[in-house]
């Protein structure tokens, strides 16, 4: 083969590899493309393997003594439960009762002290009136002088005239008077005073009988918890 025949032959070679790559190019952009134009499809989540039955552990069936104890068992803490509640309740009501035990114990030393200062007022008042009655024999043992004195000047055995001694007497005997009307006035006002002191006293006792009942009430309902819970 001559020289010229064979670089013929290498242009043809050449012209024809290049026109395959050409193709080869083309065809690789059209799929691309082609591939680009679909919607991603989203991965599929994965299905979770199902264990076979004969894998699985079948749920123990109890025996009728376990049975029991589960019953025992349940039967107790119901009862505990029901005990801690009983005792909730009476300690509720006992510290109810002690409440109102207080309540009425303060209602009853209020009264208390009331009658008291009434009681003393009364007293007061009555001193008042024995002084005051005192002061009128005084001022009446003074009328009477001046009568046995007026009795004298009829004689000529007093200093003083009949008219003088006269107008003595009537002072005396006015200044008695006032000191009476004073003492009654005194009088009634201790017994209003022992009046209220009664009221007071008898107020008192119904508030101290309260306090009391409430306290054994108190009391009752807090043994009857104290023995619950040593029970329990």
């Amino acid at each position: 083969m001559s020289p010229t025949e064979d670089s013929g032959t290498k242009k043809k070679d050449f012209q024809r590899t290049k026109e395959d790559d050409l193709d080869l190019f083309l065809s690789k952009n059209e799929q691309s493309k082609t591939t680009s134009s679909q919607p991603a499809k989203k991965p599929e989540p994965a299905k979770p393997v199902q264990e076979p039955a004969e894998g699985r552990e079948e749920k123990k069936e109890l025996t009728d003594d376990e049975h029991e104890e589960q019953v025992k068992a349940a039967r107790t803490d119901r009862v505990q439960a029901e005990a801690y509640h009983d005792v909730a309740v009476l300690r509720q009501k006992a510290h109810e009762h002690s409440h109102k035990a207080a309540k009425f114990f303060h209602k009853y030393k209020t009264n208390e002290a009331k009658r008291q200062k009434c009681s003393s007022r009364g007293v007061a008042y009555r001193e008042k009136a024995d002084a005051k009655r005192e002061s009128g024999e005084e001022f009446r043992a003074q009328a009477k002088e001046y009568d046995m004195e007026l009795r004298g000047a009829a004689e000529g055995k007093s200093d003083l005239s009949p008219e003088a001694l006269r107008n003595k007497m009537a002072v005396q005997e006015r200044k008695a008077a006032k000191a009476d009307a004073i003492a009654r006035k005194f009088e009634a006002k201790a017994a209003v005073q022992t009046e209220k002191a009664a009221k007071y006293r008898t107020r008192a006792a119904k508030f101290l009988e309260k306090n009391k009942l409430h306290e054994s009430e108190s009391r009752t309902y807090g043994k009857r918890a104290d023995n619950l819970e040593k029970a329990g």
